[in-house]
């Protein structure tokens, strides 16, 4: 038995999603501090640097997927499957350092940071090994937990890499690596906790048990893999064909609307556990899936909107004029992210079901269509074209997981009433903030609070008012997580 497989969703996914919100308030606050302060050309440097860094964990990541799928059949694995992560975690970190410092040039050359490859190990050692712990704890069903401890680790980051920059900067040396150090030290004062809460100590995991992790792990690598590729080639590409200033664009606008995936992401993980364990049990999987994608884009449909009527004003007035090009890009990525919050939950669920090969194969067409539409686009029409190339392949990636999912499970509905309401709200909120825009130009913080905050509260109270099934459902997972013990 395991106990994901008794976990409630529902309360799973609102626990989850504040520790987003925390986390996203710690994470949004860094990046005005950091890109004020290091410009957009160092700032995109070290933004290069972290996604050469997710594509060298990868391995790690993908291992870690096979331990919480192996952990969240029975309790009984989890002594194994911790022991044989943090292997794994071991080894691969010492075999991507040899080809990190055999690559230091070049790493270097790309990124603008002098350190690039000794920053990049110490992310893998510490960033990255957290993380694939932080995954066995989610494979419990403990998404909530998991979530808070890494909120926790943000609380830790902040501080430390502003202490580092400034430290650098008094030193008169590269002050964008101190956004590194200040990472790598928070992830590993974090490490223990996240260690905890696996509810296990490592022990060495038996032959035939590390052949079931390989077996799932020869899909889950590359699908890992691919799946960052996928994430990261917009920043990858932006620095190869234009410039790590772009790549600062870009990466202002991912931050902007990063919130809206928070809900999909905290659901999904969980979903992953629960179709897994359910699936071991026999018992069926269906409504799980149809009520997380019915939910998952509660923020973005809002967020997309809302970039709509508000993109250059949210830009200029957060980041200053020097980011005024990443306004159009806002409306892209917000548009992606809408496409994700339906096709990521899906992923999840096609894992749980233990067909990783599935999830592989939809990543490496979303890669190589994104990669040579990529390409085509920037080049073409600069750095929105490789938004609009992420957006096809999404859009493709949604579609194939949609395909194989209707095929593979019973009841499984991806339209539903509380969906439409979401976009009928988020209409509202356009026309009510869009009026709003036109009498008051946005000239400061205040201004934009002013329109920001109205959007919000006239997108919520429409939605409840509209939808009962999303009241119900606030209602319980509300009551699931604040009820006493």
């Amino acid at each position: 038995m395991s106990e994901a497989a008794d976990i409630s969703l529902s309360k799973e996914t609102l626990g989850g999603t504040v520790a987003q919100f925390t986390m996203a308030a710690i994470g949004f606050a860094g990046t005005v501090i950091f890109a004020r302060w290091l410009g957009p050309s160092a700032f995109g440097g070290v933004y290069l640097l972290y996604a050469l860094t997710k594509l060298a964990d990868r391995p790690m990541n993908g291992w870690s997927l096979a331990a919480k799928k192996r952990l969240s059949e029975s309790d009984a694995l989890r002594p194994p499957a911790f022991g044989a992560q943090l292997l794994f975690d071991a080894g691969w970190v010492v075999l991507a350092g040899i080809a990190a410092f055999v690559a230091g040039d070049a790493l270097r050359s790309y990124t603008g940071l002098a350190a690039a490859p000794l920053l990049l190990v110490l992310l893998l050692a510490t960033e990255s090994a957290y993380e694939t712990v932080d995954s066995l704890v989610q494979g419990r069903g403990r998404i909530s937990v998991a979530t808070w401890i890494d909120a926790v680790r943000s609380v830790f980051t902040l501080p430390l890499q502003i202490g580092f920059v400034w430290l650098l900067s008094t030193a008169g040396t590269v002050v964008a690596a101190g956004m590194v150090y200040g990472l790598a030290a928070a992830s590993a004062l974090t490490f223990p906790l996240a260690a905890a809460f696996v509810g296990a100590r490592p022990a060495l995991p038996s032959r035939t048990f590390v052949r079931s992790l390989a077996d799932y792990a020869r899909y889950s690598i590359p699908t890992t893999a691919l799946g960052t590729t996928y994430d990261r080639l917009d920043v990858l590409l932006l620095g190869f064909l234009l410039a790590p200033a772009a790549a600062g664009f870009y990466e202002v606008a991912w931050m902007l609307t990063l919130p809206a995936v928070f809900v999909a992401d905290v659901a999904g993980r969980g979903l992953m556990a629960a179709v897994s364990a359910r699936r071991a049990q026999g018992a069926s999987v269906g409504r799980d899936v149809s009520n997380t994608v019915a939910y998952s884009g509660v923020l973005a449909f809002p967020i997309l909107f809302g970039a709509l009527a508000l993109s250059e004003s949210l830009v200029v007035t957060v980041y200053g004029p020097a980011y005024r090009e990443a306004a159009l890009l806002l409306v892209g990525l917000a548009g992606y992210r809408v496409v994700r919050t339906q096709s990521g939950p899906l992923l999840q669920a096609v894992n749980g079901l233990d067909r990783p090969d599935i999830a592989m194969r939809l990543s490496a067409v979303a890669v190589a269509v994104n990669l040579v539409l990529g390409v085509l686009f920037t080049l073409r029409f600069g750095p929105i074209g490789v938004v609009v190339a992420t957006l096809v392949a999404e859009t493709l990636r949604y579609l194939g997981t949609l395909l194989f999912l209707r095929r593979a499970v019973s009841g499984f509905a991806p339209l539903s009433r509380p969906m439409v309401a979401q976009v009928g709200a988020s209409l509202v909120m356009f026309v009510v903030v869009s009026t709003a825009r036109a009498s008051l130009p946005v000239r400061s913080w205040s201004d934009l609070a002013v329109l920001v905050s109205l959007g919000g509260i006239v997108y919520v109270g429409v939605l409840l008012a509209a939808s009962p099934e999303t009241r119900r459902t606030l209602d319980e997972a509300v009551r699931g997580t604040f009820a006493p013990p």
